[in-house]
């Protein structure tokens, strides 16, 4: 893992930065493709690992891991939907406790789920719980953070400037089965930028250790000699203004490191997903209590 290191009140410190290699310019667009590229990569990482999908969709994800010698666990909202009846998909919902025991999967892969997630800090300590020690999580979701998102945000507040925002006609859909609104499928409502989710899994015990490239997305990578220089300067300025005027903290400066490091990565700029490789760290009432330093606080999760 690459060190950076940052000059502050006289004193240096060594971070461990992320690992996010350089946009990728070819290949598809589609995470359908993208993700299972990455996997195929990373064999050797999941042979004869315990490796949950959550959500398991249709169960494509499911079982290339199992191909890949994966000990793999599939889990859904609607199982109905699962076509592949050598792999048992668990009902689950992830608004609630997934039905697994504690520390019981070395990788968890989520897939375009996040967006979904009404409380997203509950599902990252959802997949920090289940994960054991040094475990990690592979989460995909469309790129909010990249420049078109950016755009469309600031024109209609939506995903893309040719849709409309998020609303309860266009972004809902309900199976028979529905009896509460937690059965109710929910489009993209929750959109999960890269800081967003950085902050979460921090607050739940993750780290991330790596953004994977995906391809770029064009009108994103046009928009970028307007932006990057403005995106830079407001960066420095924030973080300068943060470190001079803050409450004392030894833990600021890395953490602004690694804001810093997001905001300005093309990867994360331009590409057309964000596909984001997380650490377990500690349990989560461990890490609010590193956080807060109340080692009694207890957590609604954990």
């Amino acid at each position: 893992m690459a060190a950076g290191r940052l000059l502050c009140s006289s004193r240096f410190y060594f971070l461990p930065m992320i690992r996010i290699p350089a946009p990728a310019f070819s290949g598809s667009s589609d995470i359908k493709d993208i993700l299972p590229a990455l996997l195929r990569r990373r064999q050797a990482d999941f042979v004869g690992k315990a490796v949950l999908d959550v959500p398991a969709g249709n169960g494509d994800t499911a079982q290339l891991l199992k191909e890949l010698g994966a000990n793999v666990t599939a889990s859904d909202l609607y199982p109905e939907f699962f076509r592949y009846p050598d792999i048992e998909c668990v009902p689950a919902n992830l608004n609630g406790k997934l039905p697994f025991a504690d520390a019981s999967f070395d990788y968890v892969i989520c897939q375009e789920g996040i967006e979904h997630m009404p409380n997203q800090l509950h599902l990252f300590q959802e997949l920090n719980r289940v994960l054991r020690p040094g475990g990690r999580a592979i989460v995909t979701t469309p790129n909010y953070s990249n420049l078109r998102t950016r755009l469309s945000y600031l024109l209609l507040e939506s995903e893309q400037y040719k849709l409309m925002a998020p609303n309860e006609v266009d972004s809902i859909w309900a199976s028979e089965k529905a009896q509460t609104i937690d059965d109710v499928y929910l489009g993209h409502i929750f959109f999960a930028n890269v800081t967003k989710q950085r902050v979460l899994a921090a607050l739940s015990g993750l780290r991330i250790v790596e953004v994977h490239p995906s391809r770029v997305n064009y009108t994103s990578l046009a928009l970028l000699p307007f932006y990057y220089p403005w995106l830079r300067l407001a960066g420095w300025l924030a973080r300068r203004r943060g470190l001079k005027r803050g409450q004392p903290s030894a833990r600021r400066p890395e953490v602004y490191a690694e804001l810093a490091q997001l905001n300005r990565s093309l990867t994360v700029l331009t590409g057309g997903h964000l596909i984001v490789e997380y650490q377990k760290r500690l349990e989560t009432s461990a890490a609010v209590a590193e956080l807060t330093g109340k080692l009694t606080l207890e957590t609604a999760r954990t």
